[in-house]
This record gives structure tokens, sequence and C-alpha cells, in this order.
């Protein structure tokens, strides 16, 4: 009896380890299964991450950035116009009013660059104009609400104040926030600029025509101190292979951005057409692949277009000249219409594929209206877009604008990158 419940007890121990062992196994096979299912999910998990990771790395390859550069001419200040802005009550000038009806087309650029023809030398010395400037630093601020970003200080009339005027001017312009080409503070500075906005780099500097005799120079007739020579952009304009030499030094250190800007002063002036020293400089110039050329100095606006490297592998946005944005320079004084007309122009820059390149060109005629408003005298730079803002001009006026705009779109050679505003007329 003893004997044969041990067997039956043993029998039922064998019988539990088989099931056991088999549930173990079932169990054991279930983990196996399940990891493999996970591992499963996981690679393609992966192979999506992985072409995901690809399909942003080749939108981002493909990614299109977009910029626009405004730029506007001559911004002088003649004795009637620091007449006209200043305020006898209060000893102040203020010069906000000259630049409200352009203020919203400047400030829609990403960046705006204008040339600052004349020195912000200070009233310890008294304010001028022709022919050696010194204008109140109401002007810069005016420049600012206006939404200029960048000012060129080199032209021939930045030595006119000696070396407080170089100084001071720079001074004065780098507390308001600008940033500054064609002379710099202190030897070692650099005297150029290298910009970058939404992913595209401008490498941008800015030189003047000038007298060089004997490593001396001279500005507007005025002998350039050797405190201040090595301060500032000049070139000698007797001499094409020579300015651009002295050009290229500069342009070598911005060649690696994506686009290489140049503002020049240069040509003659009141003349409407490029002298041949502008034409070869350019041509030059875009040799070596400068994609713009913004130009002043004639006081009136010449031609844009754009010119081709001589092997065919750059195309360069050439601006002869912005012409006059504001100035006291009259039909009246100077007997030419011309110089009361001026040029804004809008450049958009297009990157894509790591290739960078002016995509659009949009140019807006601009003319300085001057009148008489019981006994005060305004000066107000007119963008020539919509009639329906002219509703407050008499006709005299009105005619004015008309030939003022007819006088620019001339000038403009329209294609299928540049263009000029439709005449409202």
């Amino acid at each position: 009896m003893g004997r044969y419940n041990k067997k039956k007890k043993k029998k039922n121990l064998k019988k539990k380890f088989k099931i056991i062992g088999l549930s173990l196994s079932v169990s054991v096979l279930a983990f196996i299964l399940l990891f493999n299912s996970f591992n499963l999910f996981n690679k393609k998990d992966n192979i999506e991450m992985v072409k995901n990771k690809q399909i942003v790395e080749t939108l981002s390859t493909n990614k299109t950035s977009k910029i626009t550069i405004n730029a506007i001419g001559d911004i002088m200040a003649h004795t009637p116009q620091l007449n006209a802005q200043h305020e006898p009550k209060t000893n102040t000038y203020s010069f906000d009013n000259n630049y409200k009806y352009v203020s919203s087309y400047i400030k829609e650029a990403d960046l705006s660059i204008a040339n600052l023809e004349t020195t912000l030398a200070g009233d310890g010395i008294p304010y001028s104009s022709y022919p050696t400037f010194n204008t109140p630093d109401a002007l810069a601020d005016a420049l600012k609400n206006a939404g200029v970003d960048i000012i060129s200080t080199i032209n021939n009339h930045t030595f006119d104040k000696g070396d407080l005027g170089v100084e001071r001017t720079l001074d004065v312009l780098k507390s308001k926030n600008f940033s500054t080409i064609g002379t710099i503070s202190k030897l070692g500075d650099e005297n150029y600029l290298i910009k970058e906005v939404n992913g595209i780099s401008l490498g941008i500097t800015s030189f003047s025509y000038g007298d060089i005799k004997e490593n001396t120079k001279f500005l507007n007739g005025i002998k350039v101190s050797d405190k201040s020579k090595d301060k500032l952009n000049v070139f000698d304009s007797s001499d094409v292979n020579n300015a651009f030499n002295t050009i290229n030094n500069t342009l070598k250190n911005i060649s690696h951005t994506d686009i290489q800007i140049l503002v020049i002063h240069w040509g003659d002036e009141y003349k409407r057409i490029p002298n041949q020293f502008q034409h070869d400089l350019a041509q030059k110039l875009s040799d070596i692949g400068v994609d713009i050329i913004i130009g002043s100095h004639p006081h009136v606006v010449q031609p844009i277009e754009i010119i081709k490297s001589t092997d065919k592998s750059n195309e360069t946005l050439v601006i002869y000249s912005l012409g006059n944005f504001i100035s006291n320079q009259r039909r009246e004084l100077l007997g030419t219409p011309f110089t009361e007309d001026g040029l804004m122009v809008n450049i958009e820059i297009t990157k894509n594929n790591d290739k960078t390149f002016v995509s659009k060109v949009n140019c807006i005629p601009t003319w300085v209206n001057k009148y008489n408003k019981e006994g005060k005298i305004f000066y107000e730079v007119l963008p020539i877009t919509n009639k329906e803002d002219f509703s407050y001009l008499d006709s005299t006026t009105l005619e004015k604008l008309k030939n003022s705009y007819n006088n620019t779109a001339s000038q403009v050679k329209q294609s299928d990158i540049i263009n000029v505003i439709n005449s409202p007329f």
C-alpha cells in the first residue's frame, strides 16, 4: 500500500514538471515573438526616422532665402534747408518732415543704405553748406527715424571740417546705432562691413574718388591730414587701374561673402551719362565678382543696368548714380531740373542651393518738393507712386512731378530683373 502511494506521488510530480516546463516554453516562445515584434517595429521606426531626416536635410538644402536692400542717393543740407529745418523759438533743428512720405518704403527693406554728403562736426563751429558742409546732428536722427541702417561717410566732402569732421561724424552715427562704411575711427579698424541677414552674408564697402599725389590725398581740394589719410577709403581718380587696385585690396576681404556690394562716389557732376572711367571701372569690378555697384556724386540720376564679366561668369547690377535724395539744388539755381530728381532702388537678393544672386530690382522715382506755406519753407521727398497721394498739389507742381518721373524712368534699362514702377499719370 505504501509503495503504491509513492509511485503515484512520483508520477504526479513528473506530470507537474511537464506542465511547468511546457508553460515555461510557451512563455519563452511568447517572449521571443514579442521581442522580435518589438525589434521589427523599432526597425520600421528607425527606417522612418532616417527617411524623415533625409527629407528634412533635403528641404534644408533646398531652402530659399530672400532679402531686400534699399538704396537711396545723396543726402545734402544746403543753407536754405538748414534755415527751413530750424526752430527759432527753441533753437533746435528737425529734419523729420523731409522723409515722412518715403519712410514707409525705406522701412520695408531688410537693410537701407544712404550716402551722407555732409559732416556732423558739431555746434562748436558754425553750421554751413557749400563749399564746406557741417550739419546739425538732428539730420542723423531723421535718417534713423526714416529707417536708414547703413551710411556711407566717404565722399568729396568728408574732410570739409578736417579731422574733427571725420571723427565726430562717425562718433555721432555710431552712437545712434548706424553701421558706417567708407571711413574708420582708428587705424586697424576694418574698412568694410559684413552682415548676415536671413542666412545671406553681405560684404559691403564704400569708396570715393579723390586726388592722390605722392601719397597725399586731397578731397574737395583740401589736403587730408596725415592723421586721417589712412582712415579714408579714397581712390585715385586719374588712373582707372590704380583706382581698381586700391578698391580691390579691400574687396579681397569680403570675397567669401554671398554678395559683394560697393558703394562708390564717382562720375561727373550734373552729367546724366556715365563717363568712360565709370564704365571701365565697373567692368573691372564685375570681372572680379562684385555683385552690386551703387553710385553717387553726379547729383542727377544716371542709368541702371546689369553688365556681365568679361568671361560671362558673373553679372553685376550697376547703378551709376542714384541722384540727389534731398538737396537745394534746384532748377531756378542751376538751370536744370534733373538735380531735383532721385531714385529709391529696392534690390531683392535670393539664395537657393548655395547660389546667391540679384533676383529683382524695383525702382521708385522720387522728387524733392520745395514749397512755401504761411511764410515757412518746406522740403519733402515724394515717391512718385500713387496719383491719389498728390491730390493736395497744384497743377504746376503735378506737371513738375510728371516730368520728373519721365526723366528718371528713362534712365532705367528695364529687363526681366530691373523694372521701374508704373507711371501714376
